[in-house]
């Protein structure tokens, strides 16, 4: 079998030190394969972004090991780290993070400029990751022209733009009404059946639903998990 894309390796996140020491994270033993669609819940505090930082290279473990691909992200460097954040991890974050002077074709098109893919290239894959998600006759707009939803599948187009493996979502549909949080969702799963694999941080379980697999963070740790096999652990 190919190792998994991704893997938490008796990974934990702590803040600060000694008496003041606040354990964010961990430990926590997980993998996400290639193509499945992950979902991520627990109550407010229970350590879902910490572990999405992790995943993202945004942060790094205080101990154990968090994996892309069979790396070690702790071994890579700051531009190590950025290059895997270009190449190879797209976010779709809650706030969006769109460039207000940057048409949608622009936005998506900049993280593969960045890379130093030749600009006509950059904005043709662009386009296509806007036609994947039925956006592309919008591709000249500028975001604050543009829907909440709209916004979320240029958000969702630039996370997958190019040849990236993995894409991770924070509450991406946090806030949109419930039919464009559906279409969202719809398009979150199309990446995954396309074998990106997807890991969503969510607190609707109509959202998660969508997921291959559930697990439940509470205090830092894993303490429930549903597959398509069935429940193993206690839902709370």
């Amino acid at each position: 079998m190919p190792p998994p894309v991704l893997s938490f390796l008796a990974a934990s996140r702590v803040h600060g030190q000694g008496a003041r020491a606040v354990r964010a994270l961990g430990p926590v033993d997980l993998d996400v394969g290639h193509g499945e669609f992950l979902a991520v819940m627990g109550p407010s505090g229970s350590g879902k972004s910490t572990l999405l930082a992790l995943a993202g290279t945004l942060d790094r473990p205080t101990s154990g090991e968090v994996r892309l691909g069979g790396t070690d992200l702790a071994s890579l460097d700051a531009h190590g780290a950025a290059a895997i954040r270009r190449r190879t991890i797209g976010f779709v974050f809650q706030d969006l993070n769109l460039l207000p002077g940057l048409t949608a074709l622009e936005n998506v098109a900049l993280p593969l400029e960045l890379d130093r893919v030749p600009l006509d290239q950059a904005r043709a894959e662009a386009r296509e990751a806007l036609a994947a998600v039925r956006i592309d006759a919008l591709a000249d707009r500028f975001p604050d022209d543009l829907s909440g939803g709209e916004q979320q599948r240029v958000a969702v187009a630039r996370a997958c733009v190019g040849s990236r493996s993995l894409l991770l979502a924070d509450e991406p549909t946090g806030a949109l009404d419930s039919v464009t949080g559906e279409a969202v969702m719809r398009l979150l799963r199309a990446r995954a059946d396309d074998g990106r694999t997807v890991v969503l941080v969510t607190h609707d379980a109509s959202h998660a639903a969508w997921a291959d697999r559930i697990v439940h963070l509470r205090d830092g740790r894993i303490d429930a998990e549903v597959t398509s096999a069935g429940e193993r652990g206690s839902w709370p």
